[in-house]
């Protein structure tokens, strides 16, 4: 059976790197004007201090994410469950729940005639009214026409029947002065109010496949819950939430990249940060050395564990400007500074020429965003082209509006990824200092509770969709309390143990000389603790913590050999579900690639597992840089395709491994 039926994912990493987005992931800007023909190099490990490795022992190389179905990722739910697509069946009950509501069938069929108009007077909010000419129908007829679009548009409408010019019966539909949730009134009453379902996405962000399925669905984007996003460049399952929604409807839902099933229906909703973690198979191709040399690196792993850094993916890819230059602005007050490094041209770091790139050169050269906003498609919805569209309307100074406009999760984006960069070159300073033995006046978690809980739920990297904000909040406000490790019980605790504060205005920084290094890093920039406290909610940091050092629980390996480097070796859940056959190891195939399976946390950052086992940068750019090498050393001639995808590393906003 051919595998790419049922996983068009099965495609190369680079060939998916020709689509430079926008500062907003699920709104990518229109690709216009001629192709930029560079290799682009982004930001690498040591630019936001990832620099240290938790042992010197020397590691496996090896080729990452060279195909998208070489990352795959299960969500594990609070009790412990693997989250798998393993089923697309409805359930059982929900034929029998529909009996409760199979009479609400329009018996005239005029309705049909009428949906596309009424669909558009709700979705534009349009004072239109639309009547339905119903001269000569029964009443029953009637009836069963106001029964069917009350029960297909709910609250959101009105109809009553009345008279119209020409003293005619029709049946008039007006937009409703006041919109409620239009499944009220047929939900049955023996069903739990929320859906639960199994999502499998390749090669798409959370937030982008939400909005699918509000668009294909009609609920709005604030009733599809999860527990947090999930990498983009790979194969992802994670459970959803919508309230009052038929499993039916779900299952109709078609888009590319994009599945659903294991239907369930529960009394309560999916909250953010409600996951034990996520499971991680990932390979790395075209590695070296022996099995023997692969165990022990393993076990290395497995013993000591790796730095647990913020990955790359919590910064972003340009040099120019960096998400955390951005937060540093913002943490400073300095708005109009962030707003200039928002649109900021980025030459060489687009695959292609976009009416945004325009827009950030037309802001650049007048700072007048009536100019910018001229070089934007009324289809562009980027953050740019939201920041230049509020400041054409508010006025050009006024940065904080701008800020207000657009997603606030993308605000939190810029400010943590800030704080990401000081926590990153703190960790590595003090392992460069002190080993990675605990010292007195590191800190540790008082309540031995949160030692094995996410507490860091919302990442910089986690474009948490808007509509989460308020369980955000929540989560966020939660600070746990932490102690100074003593001469008297420093004995008792391990590397493991010690955990290190995101600078902000409600945590404790180490009762040592490292704690100084966070006051001279914040002078730096000049700010304080006390500067990251602000009036204006959106900008303030209280700050949380994080453990230096961590482990991959349950870390199982496997070996492939294979004669073709582009082989899929690894199963998604759809493909699974299709029964498509295994890849089967070949005895003596001319590449040899390393399976890696393990667990981790919420907010921990698989890339930084691949990191310590193979002591190479993970950045895109060194990834692509060993499959250009590769090829030439092979000898084998390269499709211009290819060779174009070469020269373009895709700039993506980060997503977290959550």
């Amino acid at each position: 059976m051919n595998r790419n039926k049922h996983n068009n994912c099965g495609v190369d990493e680079r060939d998916n790197q020709l689509q430079a987005s926008e500062t907003d992931p699920s709104n990518p800007s229109p690709r216009t004007g001629p192709k930029n023909k560079f290799l682009y190099e982004g930001l690498a490990e040591r630019n936001v201090g990832i620099t240290e490795y938790s042992t010197s022992a020397p590691g496996i190389s090896g080729i990452l994410k060279h195909r998208l179905s070489d990352f795959q990722v299960n969500e594990i739910s609070l009790d412990g469950t693997i989250v798998r697509l393993t089923s697309q069946s409805i359930p059982k009950n929900e034929d029998e729940d529909e009996d409760e509501i199979k009479d609400i069938v329009d018996e005239s069929g005029l309705c049909e005639q009428y949906i596309e108009d009424i669909d558009s007077l709700v979705a534009l909010r349009s004072t239109k009214q639309i009547e339905i000419n119903v001269e000569g129908l029964t009443k029953e007829k009637r009836t069963s026409i106001h029964k069917f679009l009350s029960f297909k548009y709910g609250k959101s409408i009105s109809t009553n029947t009345i008279k119209n010019d020409q003293e005619k019966q029709c049946i008039a539909i007006n937009l409703a002065s006041i919109v409620r949730d239009n499944r009220q009134v047929t939900w049955p009453k023996s069903r739990p109010e929320y859906l639960h379902f199994a999502l499998h996405k390749c090669n798409m962000d959370t937030t982008n496949v939400v909005s699918i399925l509000s668009k294909q669905l009609r609920v709005k984007v604030n009733t599809i819950k999860h527990a947090g996003t999930k990498d983009k460049r790979g194969n992802t399952t994670q459970m959803i939430s919508i309230r009052k929604l038929h499993a039916s409807n779900v299952a109709k839902v078609h888009a590319k990249n994009i599945w659903t099933g294991n239907y369930v229906y529960k009394d309560s909703t999916l909250q953010l940060g409600a996951l034990k973690g996520n499971r991680f198979r990932i390979v790395l191709r075209n590695i070296k050395g022996s099995d023997e040399e692969v165990s022990s690196a393993i076990e290395m792993l497995k013993l000591h564990g790796f730095i647990n850094y913020y990955g790359l993916q919590r910064f972003g890819n340009s040099i120019v400007s960096p998400t955390y230059s951005i937060g540093k602005s913002l943490a400073s007050g300095n708005y109009s500074e962030a707003i200039d490094n928002i649109l900021k041209p980025r030459p060489m770091e687009s695959a292609f020429v976009s009416d945004t790139d325009r827009a950030r050169t037309a802001w650049w050269d007048t700072k007048d965003p009536a100019e910018a906003m001229k070089q934007l498609s009324k289809k562009n919805y980027t953050i740019e082209a939201k920041i230049i569209r509020s400041l054409a309307f508010n006025g050009p100074k006024s940065y904080i509006n701008a800020f207000q406009i657009i997603p606030r999760n993308l605000v939190l984006l810029y400010l943590h990824s800030y704080q990401s960069l000081i926590w990153n070159k703190i960790v590595s300073r003090r392992i460069q200092k002190f080993g990675l033995k605990p010292i007195v006046g590191d800190l540790i978690f008082k309540d031995s509770e949160w030692k094995d809980k996410p507490i860091e739920v919302i990442n910089c990297g986690d474009v948490i969709d808007e509509t989460q904000e308020e369980e955000a909040d929540l989560v966020v406000a939660k600070v746990p309390a932490v102690v100074p490790i003593s001469e008297e019980n420093l004995s008792k605790f391990t590397i493991f143990d010690v955990v290190y504060p995101l600078p902000g205005c409600d945590v404790w920084y180490p009762k040592n000389e490292i704690g100084q290094w966070y006051i001279d890093l914040l002078a730096e920039d000049d700010l304080t603790s006390e500067k990251l406290s602000k009036k204006n909610k959106l900008f303030s940091l209280k700050g949380t913590y994080r453990n230096i050092v961590s482990k991959a629980e349950d870390l199982k390996w496997s070996i492939y050999n294979h004669d073709n480097l582009d082989d899929d070796l690894l199963l998604s859940d759809i493909e699974t579900l299709s029964n498509v056959e295994p890849f089967k190891s070949l005895p003596n195939g001319s590449f040899k690639s390393l399976m890696v399976e393990f667990t981790l946390l919420p907010s921990i950052y698989a890339t930084m597992v691949v990191r310590e086992l193979t002591k190479q940068d993970t950045s895109a750019y060194n990834q692509a840089s060993l499959c250009k090498d590769l090829d030439m050393k092979q000898h084998i001639p390269i499709p211009e395709e290819r060779t174009n995808n070469y020269k373009k590393i895709k700039l993506d906003v980060p997503t977290v491994e959550n």
